[in-house]
C-alpha cells in the first residue's frame, strides 16, 4: 500500500526480546535489549531519513540529535509543530491523513522511519515497505510492551504482506531480518 501523493519508502526498525516485547511492563528499556551492533545499523538508518515518525512517550523519552521528527499523540487536533524543537511536528492520525502531513511537510520522497512504540507500529503497519527486525534471541520480558499490539513481529509481518529477506547474525545471540514486501 502507498502513500497518495509521495513517493516514500516506510521502514519500520525494532529490537524485541525473543517473546516480541520491545520494553519492559514499565515502559523502559531493560540493558539487555539494547545491543551495540543493532544501535549503529539503526542510527545509520535514521540519520538516511526523510522523516522519524514515533510515538509520544518515545519523543519525550529521547532527545532529538537534529533529525526531522514527526511524533504520534491525541494530544493535538491535526498537524502542531513542536515549540520546544524546530524540526518536531506532533500529529493526530485521527485527524489528518498521512499524505496531507507528508504534504505540509513537503516530503515527497526518501524513507519514513517508524521507530515505535506499539500504537505509532500499528498505524504504519499497512503502509510498511520494509521493517528491520533485531530479536535479541536470549531475552524474555514477561508483561513486556509489545512491538505489535496483534502478537510477535514474526507472526504480524507477514499478515500484513511483508516477506522476511537477509536473516543475519549481527551480535552474538541477536539476529537481523530484513522484511520486505514483495
Amino acid at each position: 500500500m502507498s502513500i497518495p501523493g509521495a513517493s516514500v519508502i516506510v521502514e519500520g526498525h525494532a529490537i524485541v526480546s525473543v517473546d516480541g516485547m520491545i520494553a519492559a511492563a514499565d515502559g523502559s528499556m531493560p540493558p539487555a535489549l539494547r545491543n551495540e551492533a543493532d544501535w549503529r545499523i539503526f542510527q545509520a538508518a535514521l540519520d538516511a531519513a526523510a522523516l522519524v515518525v514515533l510515538g509520544r512517550l518515545g519523543h519525550e523519552r529521547h532527545p532529538n540529535p537534529g533529525r526531522k521528527r514527526l511524533v504520534l499523540t491525541r494530544s493535538v487536533a491535526t498537524l502542531e509543530r513542536d515549540p520546544a524543537d524546530l524540526l518536531t511536528q506532533f500529529w493526530n492520525p485521527d485527524g489528518m491523513e498521512i499524505g496531507d502531513v507528508l504534504k505540509q511537510l513537503e516530503i515527497a520522497s526518501g524513507t519514513i522511519a517508524i521507530t515505535g512504540g506499539t500504537g505509532t507500529f500499528d498505524v504504519f503497519l499497512p503502509l510498511l515497505d520494509r521493517f528491520v527486525l533485531s530479536e535479541v534471541r536470549d531475552l524474555t520480558l514477561p508483561d513486556g510492551i509489545p512491538c505489535f499490539s496483534k502478537g510477535h513481529p514474526r507472526l504480524v509481518l507477514p499478515g500484513a504482506g511483508l516477506e522476511a529477506r537477509d536473516m543475519e547474525l549481527i551480535d552474538r545471540g541477536v539476529v537481523q531480518t530484513q522484511w520486505v514486501r514483495p
